[in-house]
């Protein structure tokens, strides 16, 4: 009987549904979304000189509005508030429905009283000192990568699904590791290989909160283990559904200092 039972169970596991990578991607994308966001964030860069540890913090306002139809799937802007010598510094993304078409930024500089262009090859540079680079800034298309099941593992006290993502063309990243959540499909770390295939970088989201039918990120942290740095965003005062206006996220109110 004993045997049976075990036979039995064996025939039923098989027969189970096999959930593929780019079905856990598409639920973590099918999380509802609001109208729009605005959220403060504390942005700390830290250095790590031998034993010591050397920090510099930033402020930021983030403003974000979502589209469920037309050309777009997002607009943003970043406008940096604290300390003085990058205030009114701000970051504008436009990020598109369409797939293949490179999403635009625009960075505006208020010390040369201008905006600069973001053009695809430098987004893989730097964005303001910190370990998160132009390109993980906007979103990412799923179609642009192909996905397989690594298999399961704890993290925050929850299971985590293990997803590698390979570009299917040649980007900065030969490929990522993403875990997320098996029950709630939450996104809670990502770990991003170079181009040799070493990892790189590794984002943790340790901390989140359910706010009605959203899911807000409080904190992240994106540390480059190639180099002793790494960036902490501590994010707070965040309101959905405002009823941001379309034209708030153009090149005009990107260059308003305010």
């Amino acid at each position: 009987m004993l045997r049976l039972t075990s036979c039995l169970i064996i025939i039923f596991s098989t027969l189970q549904p096999q959930v593929t990578g780019l079905e856990v991607m598409k639920k973590l994308e099918a999380l509802p979304e609001p109208r729009d966001v605005v959220s403060k964030t504390v942005l700390t860069l830290t250095k790590i000189m031998k034993a010591k540890e050397r920090h510099r913090s930033r402020e930021i306002m983030r403003y974000e509005k979502y589209f469920s139809e037309g050309s777009f799937l997002s607009k943003s802007l970043i406008r940096f508030t604290k300390p003085a010598d990058v205030k009114g510094t701000g970051l504008l993304m436009w990020e598109y429905r369409k797939s293949g078409k490179d999403n635009d930024q625009w960075l505006y500089l208020p010390a040369l009283k201008k905006t600069k262009r973001i053009i695809s090859n430098q987004k893989n540079q730097s964005f303001m000192g910190s370990d998160f680079t132009y390109q993980d800034m906007e979103g990412r298309d799923i179609d642009d990568d192909t996905y397989t099941i690594l298999g399961e593992e704890e993290l925050f006290g929850e299971t985590c699904i293990k997803v590698e993502a390979k570009p299917v063309e040649k980007g900065i990243y030969s490929r990522r590791i993403i875990w997320v959540e098996k029950e709630r499909s939450i996104l809670r770390k990502v770990e991003f290989f170079d181009r040799k295939d070493k990892l790189l970088k590794m984002m943790t989201i340790p901390e989140v909160r359910e706010d009605g039918d959203y899911w807000t990120i409080l904190k992240m942290v994106m540390e480059n283990v190639q180099k002793p740095h790494k960036t902490t965003l501590e994010i707070s005062d965040v309101q959905y559904d405002t009823g941001i206006e379309e034209d708030f996220f153009s090149e005009r109110f990107l260059k308003r200092e305010r």
